[in-house]
């Protein structure tokens, strides 16, 4: 019976998560956090900054996480837009609210 000594298996894996990131070009990347074989990478965008985590196998390549990482990108730049364009929309001017909470109060 052959033991696995895990913290080996964890340092290999830590050592393929930094090779890969070394290799990683993300064009929107602001700023990186490696741990273990998390990468999480900061997003700065006109809306706002938010943050991308991918986690890292043994069979993952540089092509494979960083299409994980640009279709998170994808996701939730197209919530945060959609959000906005909701925003924008459904907007009242305060005087339209308050006409509406007159007409509920004198009808």
């Amino acid at each position: 019976m052959t033991k696995v000594n895990k913290s080996t298996q964890a340092l290999r894996l830590a050592d393929h998560t930094q090779e890969i990131y070394s290799d990683l070009v993300l064009p929107y990347e602001k700023e990186s956090i490696i741990s273990g074989n998390l990468i999480t990478v900061t997003v700065d965008t006109e809306y706002q900054p938010f943050k991308l985590s991918v986690i890292v196998t043994m069979e993952d390549t540089v092509e494979t996480v960083k299409d994980r990482f640009d279709s998170q990108f994808e996701a939730t730049y197209d919530e945060i837009e959609g959000m906005q364009k909701w925003e924008a929309d459904n907007y009242e001017h305060p005087s339209v609210t308050q006409g509406y909470s007159f007409d509920s109060l004198t009808c």
